[in-house]
């Protein structure tokens, strides 16, 4: 492969279209890693003259998968801006939908886009969705049921399960019956057996996988880097409120401060060969695709910034996490992701069985909405989305009519750790580039690599696209030899 560049293309099961290029020097040694998302659509320069008010509604359809978090981000921005407090009652039907929304994505990710990967001895076993439909029905069955119940919940909320029609300035739209409450704790109870089931399918196949096993231990998988989270006020894991933290790959604090303040720690950097954007931490600098300068977002990141998970069941299977990857406060493996998501489902299922305990008079007797405030003209609204931070931030005029819009994605903040992360990987497998032309195992690795960050391209871009990503192989030249 001497004087050549590898190209994949498309990459499998991930939202939205995307490559791989891997640029080689004439002795065959890697010497760069491309993620290319190839989508553009344009979403902050369409809703400019937009209505202010309208915006939760449009936003939220940047994507049918993680529509919920873009409405509720975009809820707290419009909020903001005119200047309205939501009520008690609406803040706690708002994280409700919220919570019950983290579970149903990350089933969705287990289910569609990561079952293959963990449950595959070998990188060509099982190729996809279809595969692990033949090889374990029951499996798949079983997390759909999963997924009937969390979509059912939301339904029964909300009215709809896609772009939702919940929030709205200064509050909801509705709020809770007698007959609501009472379908959702009985969905609740039905859940929590599904989400036991999915912990036990993750751990049983980590014990049993060699393969597994491996690729968590294996040095290239790991990415020493910066995490950023929302915590609430003493800490704790937070989905819906709170302060941002950012910590060092040993845990150590880096900073704390509030979303409306994230200019001064958050800028964005452009490559004229990504149609995403590539966020990172003006108090460390934009240092390129290296290691050492990069912040990752997401469930682990999450689980890394936060002091406390208060919630018993959640707790202890972030311990047993924790004990599996050393005993450190920070676990800087890639694959440990897809536990983490198992953990916060736990997590989130305590938070709503809690909430459904003590705040039940408040979902259903409350006021649902502010009317009254000081407009400001400008807002900002973060929340954590499944993927990881997600932030909205509008201006307007005296009119109420937006004239501009930034919306940074947590898939956009993890860009730059997804390029650093497959080039780790890549150079570690250069020589077998250099005396093997079957790039399976490759192309293996460095997409279950892309899936554990679970990308959704479209929203770091805000297109619409296929669901692949393609290797594509060049010389030292540019030229294109081979498309994979």
């Amino acid at each position: 492969m001497q004087g050549k560049n590898l190209v994949v293309e498309p990459v499998t099961r991930i939202e939205g279209e995307a490559r791989v290029i891997i640029t080689l020097d004439d002795a065959g040694k890697v010497n760069n890693v491309y993620y290319q998302v190839l989508e553009l659509r344009g979403f902050e320069a369409f809703c400019r003259g937009r209505l202010v008010e309208e915006m939760p509604r449009i936003s939220q359809t940047i994507c049918g998968v993680c529509s919920i978090p873009h409405h509720m981000a975009s809820a707290k921005a419009v909020d903001m801006l005119f200047g309205r407090k939501p009520t008690e009652t609406a803040i706690k039907v708002r994280e409700l939908v919220h919570y019950i929304y983290m579970i149903d994505d990350h089933l969705l990710h287990l289910a569609v886009m990561a079952l293959a990967d963990l449950l595959a001895e070998r990188s060509s076993e099982l190729r996809g969705l279809v595969d692990v439909v033949k090889r374990y029905p029951e499996v798949i069955k079983k997390l759909i049921t999963a997924r009937s119940i969390t979509t059912s919940i939301i339904k029964k909320i909300c009215g709809k399960i896609i772009h939702v029609p919940i929030a709205i300035p200064g509050g909801v739209s509705r709020k809770l019956s007698k007959e609501d409450l009472e379908f959702i704790e009985k969905s609740l109870r039905e859940l929590r057996g599904h989400l036991q089931y999915t912990l036990d399918l993750f751990k049983n196949t980590l014990s049993k996988s060699r393969r597994l096993q491996e690729l968590a231990r294996r040095e290239d998988y790991e990415l020493k880097t910066y995490y950023m989270g929302l915590v609430s006020e003493d800490g704790s894991l937070s989905f819906y409120d709170g302060v941002l933290r950012v910590v060092d790959y040993k845990g150590s604090e880096v900073a704390t401060f509030k979303p409306e303040e994230y200019t001064k720690y958050i800028a964005e950097h452009y490559e004229e060969w990504s149609y995403s954007k590539f966020p990172y931490l003006t108090i460390i600098g934009w240092q390129g695709l290296e290691e050492g300068g990069v912040v990752r977002v997401g469930p682990l990141a999450r689980l890394n910034v936060c002091s406390k998970v208060p919630a018993e069941w959640a707790l202890n299977e972030y311990k047993e996490m924790l004990e599996f990857f050393g005993g450190e406060k920070v676990v800087n493996n890639t694959l440990a992701y897809h536990w983490a998501r198992l953990i916060e489902n736990v997590y989130a299922l305590e938070v709503v069985e809690k909430m459904m305990i003590e705040h039940r008079d408040l979902l259903s007797t409350g006021e649902v909405v502010n009317l009254e405030g000081t407009p400001r003209y400008e807002g900002i609204g973060v929340v954590e989305a499944a993927r990881g931070v997600l932030i909205h931030h509008y201006k307007s005029d005296s009119n109420f009519l937006v004239t501009d819009v930034n919306i940074i994605t947590p898939t956009a903040i993890n860009n730059a750790a997804i390029n650093t992360q497959l080039k780790k990987i890549a150079l570690k497998s250069w020589t077998r580039l250099l005396l093997n032309e079957d790039l399976t195992n490759l192309i293996s690795e460095l997409e279950v690599a892309i899936r554990a960050f679970d990308p959704c391209n479209s929203c770091a871009t805000h297109i619409a696209g296929s669901r692949l990503i393609r290797v594509f192989i060049y010389d030292s030249h540019g030229n294109l030899l081979k498309v994979i």
